[in-house]
């Protein structure tokens, strides 16, 4: 397969020529945009442009071509970026711990996390999940930052920060008890295998990092880490970080997985089937991933396409002429 790693492409230069497309691609896009109703809009379906697919390599040729299309933003502009990562990081760390049963609303997560908030009746280990989550989050974007390797370190670090304060004697440690995964029939392995479990884990992770696409690379290591459950409690919260951590080394975004009752039993089900698989067939569940990360690559572009000041007058050449085609289509 393809080598698609590792960072993010350099922003793609343009000459004086296609300068002055860009720029006639972008005044009729901002004209278009002007039109519609909702300012949040862009005047392009984008999954006319990336349709839906149930072949796993057309979506990874899809992300890759997204990927380029993304990078053709970089750099981002600072302040947009760290709007747009506050509203985002409210979004996952709501979702992410929705998923394992938390109560706070999406406002009340918003507000205990930016505003430093106590929300009256809900329970204070809801606002320390959400607290800590949020930290989680920052501490991947440092490891992506700084470029340091995701390992058994990097790992128990984001466990220690997600049972911060919940769970000191577990937190950042793996399990010294057996579990179960509710209402799963995956039997997890026994506490005394966990440790061999993780080297083996880390081991595939080294032999295949280089290989696989990113987007497979961060499904297979959220799959196979869940399978484990190498921890007492936190293994999904701890799971989707490393996921994510992975996406971001690889230049695409934060990816949350929806929590509602039935993407959250979509997503558990696909989890189900890789674990009960005689043939370890992880297919449904790495499809499932790809569309989230196909998701969240068009909310960014959604947002970057029609909010550019005068220097980002440059910016956006790769993904402005892969719509070009479509902005007088009727949507």
């Amino acid at each position: 397969m393809v080598n698609h790693k590792n960072s993010p492409d350099p922003l793609i230069p343009v000459t004086p020529e296609e300068q002055q497309e860009l720029a006639s691609i972008k005044e009729h896009f901002i004209s278009l945009a002007m039109k519609l109703m909702d300012t949040n809009q862009i005047p392009v379906d984008l999954l006319e442009v990336y349709p839906e697919t149930s072949s796993i390599d057309e979506m990874y040729e899809q992300l890759s071509d997204l990927k380029k299309c993304l990078d053709s933003f970089r750099p981002f502009n600072a302040a947009q970026l760290a709007n747009l990562q506050e509203a985002f990081d409210t979004e996952y760390t709501y979702e992410s711990n929705r998923i394992e049963g938390n109560t706070l609303t999406l406002m009340e997560t918003d507000l205990v996390i930016h505003k430093g908030m106590t929300i009256e009746g809900k329970p204070l280990k809801d606002h320390f999940e959400a607290v800590n989550h949020l930290n989680a989050i920052e501490y991947i974007r440092e490891v992506v930052h700084n470029k340091t390797e995701f390992n058994r370190k990097t790992l128990l670090d984001i466990h220690g920060l997600i049972l911060q304060g919940i769970d000191r004697s577990n937190a950042g440690l793996y399990r010294r008890a057996n579990v179960r995964i509710s209402g799963s029939r995956h039997v997890c392995p026994a506490y005394e295998k966990v440790p061999d479990k993780m080297d083996e884990y880390f081991s595939w992770y080294e032999s295949n990092k280089d290989s696989l696409h990113p987007v497979q690379l961060a499904a297979e290591m959220h799959e196979k880490l869940v399978s484990i459950h190498p921890f007492i409690d936190g293994n999904g919260r701890t799971a989707r970080l490393v996921m994510n951590l992975i996406l971001l080394q690889n230049g695409y975004p934060i990816t949350v997985i929806a929590s509602d009752r039935k993407k959250r039993t979509k997503y558990y089900d696909s989890l189900e089937a890789c674990h009960l698989s005689s043939e370890n067939d992880n297919s449904q569940f790495k499809l499932l991933v790809a569309e989230y990360v196909k998701l969240w690559v068009f909310k960014y572009l959604e947002f970057l396409a029609p909010n550019m000041g005068r220097e980002d007058q440059d910016k956006g050449y790769t993904f402005f002429k892969k719509i070009e085609p479509y902005l007088d289509k009727p949507q």
